[in-house]
């Protein structure tokens, strides 16, 4: 799951955000200078992803693109779930996307003096180009896998990928219209199980 699944997942399971998205750009253990409802979000992030990496609706997205892309796969498909998780959402939220994307903008805005330097450019760049309403662009999910592509010291094909998942969009969509139901619920019995997991 990219940003825009995070976030969204983040306010259904009732964790926090800021601490769900910081999960992208903390490694090893969330630090100790964090605030605990920051550090279960991060622990939370982690447990997203290992659930959405097992599941079959996962592989079977995988399983879907020339065997040369699947080695980068993983990452390419996080980037076009929040392209079919933004088209549709609608389907998953009561809330317009533009206002849950301004009100994700604002909370990390708001915290931005506690942030990692390199979330908050992310951050800025995000609400500049007001990214996650742009994710329902298909030319806006090429452009974020170029980007990607660049930053990457080794050779990849992400930059190239964007006509395979196109060509299996159908597929990619059922797979996702099963994948996040089923995280979401993972998610919501995950803080259910950590009644700490509720706080901000």
């Amino acid at each position: 799951m990219n940003i825009l699944a995070h976030a969204l997942i983040a306010h259904q399971a009732g964790c926090s955000l800021v601490g769900n998205l910081l999960g992208d750009f903390v490694r090893g253990a969330p630090p100790a200078q964090l605030s605990p409802g920051w550090q279960r979000g991060i622990r939370l992030h982690r447990r997203v992803d290992g659930f959405v990496d097992a599941h079959a609706a996962s592989a079977a997205s995988v399983a879907r693109l020339p065997a040369a892309r699947r080695r980068w796969a993983r990452v390419a498909l996080d980037v076009y779930y929040d392209h079919l998780l933004a088209r549709d959402f609608a389907r998953y939220s009561d809330r317009p996307l533009p206002e849950f994307a301004a009100q994700t903008y604002a909370a990390l805005a708001a915290a931005s003096a506690q942030l990692p330097a390199r979330m908050v450019r992310f951050a800025d760049f995000m609400t500049e180009r007001d990214l996650l309403v742009g994710y329902g662009d298909p030319d806006v999910i090429a452009e974020v896998l170029a980007r990607m592509s660049a930053r990457v010291r080794r050779q990849n094909p992400l930059a190239d990928v964007f006509p395979d998942l196109q060509a299996v969009d159908a597929g990619l969509a059922r797979d996702f219209a099963v994948l996040f139901p089923a995280t979401l619920d993972f998610a919501r019995a995950e803080v259910a199980a950590r009644p700490a997991e509720r706080s901000r």
